[in-house]
């Protein structure tokens, strides 16, 4: 008696069965609906897409915080479109790029379907969507350097989107070295400062805004793109599930409007790679031993300075382009971001009642201990930066208070919650709950911007 097996279905034959199981147990739902809101961001895309290319190139450089085109340095496109790829490359590394979910990798990676077929649509997919950050970055590229030929830019840009797509996929097909993706970011970020560095001393490095170089990107993008077409049924399961809850705890993150989702993964990622350090000890008293501990967090994450230090280069870099009142409002923001990224003890403290509860006394008691070591980090960058708008005593304390009042009220934010007051207008729902919630914090900072306008 022979012994007869089936055939492996391929991955086109599994797609179809995903498609049509899906369509069957799809829910109703109303059709003129989703044939509205699918019209309504048609209609958003294509506004933006005719903003985009119908401004003049002019566009930034002649706002009412800016000097002027006269004397425009084009070497801030060289800033930007560094940072766009330096933040791409982040995005890439982070993520994956290719992912999928531990049930998808349970119950088609793990069977004999040629992993390659399962996954090129995916790749195809990451290819579109990085080409349209890269023809956004392209073309903020371009505002940024006043480049009236903004057509080249814009299609280099999509070009080297695919291509730091490409990499990241060669990266993780084992095909290029691990440290690829992190050397390539690390490579643009420098060359980013760089560019700040030429454009704050008045060195102009003009771009070439012809067609010769972005031909040549776009032969070097097809090629890493074919290799990684090839190369990604080289990409494990682990691999494939390692970026899903970066991406997931994003999704969750847009969709709720709250990014404290995306916050605790990144950070208990980065405290992973930290892993285990020697332990220190900690003073008697409990206010001292608090501060102890919030300082002793960011001596072993140091990530918080490099963040501090690019809040002050960027107030300085903007600092001296725009007028005395976007001056002080770029310092606030210096500030604030300062004082926020070194109160990250204070946002865990304030989000797990079960710790706080076990200290003992009560949460005022708690919290301004936490908030010793920002204030600290929001008074030094307010120095820092303070020949940007003078030494003015009240305008320095307004900002330093507000910008801690901002963060500490950002940190101590309960959870969000969804079913509060809700409006009914005419033209829809308006939520009314959820917006008090998500103001509290950029309220203050918003009063504070606007007494500094008044004082300037």
């Amino acid at each position: 008696m022979a012994l007869t097996t089936a055939p492996v279905p391929s991955a086109g034959t599994l797609r179809a069965m995903r498609r049509r199981f899906a369509r069957a147990h799809a829910p109703g739902g109303d059709r003129a609906g989703t044939i509205v809101l699918a019209a309504l961001g048609a209609y958003v895309v294509a506004g933006l897409v005719w903003w985009l290319t119908t401004r003049p190139a002019t566009a930034l450089a002649d706002s009412a915080q800016l000097p002027g085109t006269d004397g425009w340095n084009p070497t801030w496109a060289w800033v930007v479109g560094a940072a766009a790829i330096a933040a791409g490359a982040a995005a890439a590394g982070a993520v994956g790029p290719l992912i999928t979910s531990q049930e998808g990798g349970f119950w088609l990676l793990a069977t004999p379907v040629g992993r390659a077929g399962m996954l090129r649509p995916i790749l195809v997919v990451t290819f579109v969507v990085a080409a349209t950050a890269g023809a956004a970055g392209g073309r903020l590229a371009a505002f940024a350097g006043a480049v009236a030929q903004w057509a080249p830019l814009t299609v280099g840009g999509a070009a080297v989107g695919v291509g730091v797509a490409a990499t990241a996929v060669l990266t993780q097909s084992r095909v290029l070295p691990a440290r690829t993706i992190s050397v390539l970011q690390v490579l643009f970020s420098a060359v980013g400062i760089g560019g700040v560095v030429a454009a704050a001393a008045g060195l102009e490095i003009p771009v070439a805004a012809t067609w010769t170089p972005v031909m040549v990107i776009a032969v070097i993008t097809m090629a890493l793109a074919a290799a990684a077409l090839r190369a990604c049924g080289r990409i494990t399961a682990a691999d494939l599930e390692e970026g899903a809850d970066i991406a997931v705890s994003a999704g969750a993150s847009i969709v709720g409007m709250d990014l404290s989702v995306l916050a605790g993964v990144v950070d208990d990622r980065a405290w992973r790679r930290i892993a285990r350090r020697p332990t220190r000890p900690l003073p008697r008293g409990r206010t001292r031993a608090l501060i102890r501990a919030d300082f002793l967090r960011h001596l072993r994450r140091p990530s918080t300075f490099v963040v501090a230090a690019a809040a002050v280069a960027g107030a300085w870099t903007f600092g001296g382009m725009v007028s005395p009142t976007a001056g002080a409002w770029a310092q606030l923001a210096a500030a604030f971001v300062a004082a926020t990224v070194f109160s990250a003890g204070l946002r865990e403290l304030s989000s797990d009642p079960e710790l706080a509860g076990m200290l003992g006394p009560d949460d005022r008691s708690l919290r301004l201990p936490l908030m010793v070591i920002p204030a600290c980090a929001a008074a030094a960058v307010t120095v820092m930066t303070a020949p940007l708008v003078g030494w003015s005593a009240p305008a320095l304390a307004t900002t330093v208070i507000g910008s801690c009042c901002a963060a500490y009220r950002l940190r101590t934010r309960p959870r969000t919650t969804y079913d509060g007051l809700i409006l009914v207008t005419g033209v829809g729902q308006l939520p009314i709950d959820l917006i008090r919630q998500k103001l509290r914090g950029p309220d203050i900072l918003i009063a504070t911007a606007i007494l500094l306008a008044v004082a300037a």
